[in-house]
């Protein structure tokens, strides 16, 4: 089971099909079954649509890191991960504009950035643990 978590294709896999989900989520209109569904479940007030946003973000950048934690080294991986999460962050709340019943709001933009933030802190603490328990 380890060897398979560590596999690329699987963790591209749930990248894509995370990226598209925060995609659909975050500039479809409300009509939009999916949107409609998680807007009355879990956005249904302003915290927990602040709590979707910045769950839906951190889980993107922690997908993204891992991916690139195979590819390049692992603090590199990190800033960047953490970069494109502010900006697909940043672009989907201006995408909103173009969308007839969305709204653009400070609220979600800081929420989305703050899932990012979470991810990047909680992953750097984790490495410099596992780091110290190399050296030691």
């Amino acid at each position: 089971m380890r060897k398979l978590w560590r596999s690329y294709p699987l963790r591209m896999i749930i990248l894509i099909s995370w990226l598209v989900l925060a995609l659909v989520l975050t500039t479809q209109s409300g009509e939009v079954p999916l949107v409609h569904l998680m807007t009355t479940t879990i956005g249904s007030t302003e915290w927990g649509g602040a709590l979707g946003h910045a769950g839906l973000f951190a889980v993107l950048t922690l997908a993204l890191y891992l991916v690139l934690s195979l590819l390049i080294r692992t603090d590199y991986a990190l800033v960047f991960a953490v970069l494109v999460g502010l900006v697909l962050g940043a672009a989907t709340e201006a995408a909103q504009m173009l969308v007839a019943d969305r709204a653009v709001t400070l609220v979600d933009l800081l929420a989305n950035w703050l899932g990012v933030f979470v991810v990047g802190f909680c992953v750097m603490l984790l490495d410099d643990r596992r780091q110290e328990k190399i050296r030691n």
